[in-house]
C-alpha cells in the first residue's frame, strides 16, 4: 500500500508554503502520496482533504509553522491517532523538531518509519455541552474587560485557590514552558506527571502556582456577564467567551499527542538555546 502523509501549515507564515514544498518533493521521490490543506492544495502541494475527515491511510501529519500551528495540529493528529512533526518554520519554535532544510533527512526517516515517538498528555475542556482538547494549556482570564476578576480552581472537589486579578491556567507539563511559565509558573521537564495551576497576576500576595497529579480532576469557576465577558483561551489557539456563570471541567484525556521527535536535544538543551533567541533583541 503506497505511504500517505498529511500537511498542515500556517498560510501566513512565508516560509511555511516553501518548507511544505521541499518536502512534498522528497516524500514523492520516495513513492508517498500526499494529503494536504485545502489552501496548500491551491498551490500545488499535495491533495486536498478536510482535516475533519482524513483518509485512512495516512500514516503522520506534518505542520509546518511556529508552536501555534503545532497547537492547532495536534487535537487533529490526536483524533485520528496519527504521529505528529512539527517543521519550524516560525520563529522561536519551541515544539518544532524539524528543520526546513532537512528535507531529504526528513523524507527517510517518515518512509521509513524510524523515529521516536514522545508521547504527550492531553487535557479534555468542557463546558456548556462543547468539549476541545488542550496539549498544552487552557485558561480562564479577563479578555477585553479592564477590571479584576474571580477565578475558582478546584482539584477533585477540593478548593485549591480563588484569585482575585487576570485569571487562571491549567498547564500540562510540556505547556509549562508557555503562558504559565510567563505568568510565574515553574519549569516542569515534559515527561513529569503532573500538572500546573498558576494564578495570573492575582492580588493575594501569598498566591502560588500550585502542582497536582496529572489524573487530578479539575474545576474552573468564574462568573461571565454581558459588561464582562470573560475569555477561555484552548492553547492561546482557540478563544471562547465567558457571558455567564460557567463551571469548567478539566481531566486528562484518552487522546495523546504522539510528536515525532527526530533531533536528539535534551529538553534542557532545547530550553538554553531557546532562552537565547527570546533574550535577543532580534529574532528570526
Amino acid at each position: 500500500m503506497q505511504q500517505s502523509f498529511y500537511f498542515y501549515a500556517n498560510p501566513y507564515q512565508p516560509r511555511s508554503e516553501e518548507a511544505a514544498r521541499a518536502l512534498l518533493c522528497s516524500l514523492e521521490k520516495r513513492g508517498a502520496a500526499i494529503f494536504s490543506l485545502p489552501w496548500l492544495a491551491e498551490k500545488g502541494v499535495g491533495r486536498a482533504a478536510d482535516e475533519s475527515s482524513l483518509p485512512q491511510a495516512i500514516r503522520a501529519m506534518i505542520a509546518f509553522g511556529g508552536d501555534g500551528t503545532l497547537l492547532r495540529a495536534a487535537p487533529i493528529a490526536a483524533r485520528h491517532h496519527l504521529p505528529l512533526l512539527g517543521i519550524h518554520t516560525g520563529t522561536v519554535g519551541f515544539l518544532m523538531q524539524g528543520m526546513a532544510e532537512d528535507a531529504d533527512a526528513l523524507a527517510d526517516m517518515l518512509v521509513q518509519d524510524a523515529y521516536p515517538l514522545k508521547k504527550q498528555p492531553m487535557l479534555e475542556v468542557r463546558w456548556d455541552q462543547q468539549r476541545c482538547l488542550a496539549l498544552n494549556d487552557v485558561s480562564l482570564t479577563r479578555g477585553e474587560h479592564p477590571g479584576v476578576v474571580e477565578t475558582t480552581v478546584l482539584a477533585d472537589g477540593e478548593m485549591v485557590f480563588r484569585a482575585h486579578g487576570d485569571g487562571a491556567i491549567i498547564s500540562t507539563p510540556l505547556g509549562a514552558t508557555a503562558y504559565s511559565l510567563a505568568s510565574g509558573g515553574p519549569i516542569v521537564r515534559p515527561d513529569t506527571r503532573c500538572l500546573l495551576a498558576v494564578p495570573v497576576c492575582a492580588r493575594e500576595l501569598l498566591l502560588r502556582p500550585v502542582i497536582l497529579p496529572l489524573d487530578a480532576r479539575i474545576t474552573l469557576l468564574a462568573s461571565g456577564h454581558e459588561r464582562r465577558r470573560l475569555q477561555l483561551a484552548i492553547d492561546g489557539q482557540i478563544l471562547f467567551p465567558i457571558q455567564k456563570e460557567t463551571k469548567i471541567e478539566i481531566s486528562l484525556a484518552r487522546e495523546q499527542a504522539l510528536l515525532i521527535a527526530p533531533r536528539p536535544d535534551t529538553f534542557f538543551q532545547t530550553l538554553r538555546a531557546k532562552q537565547k533567541l527570546w533574550n535577543s533583541e532580534e529574532q528570526e
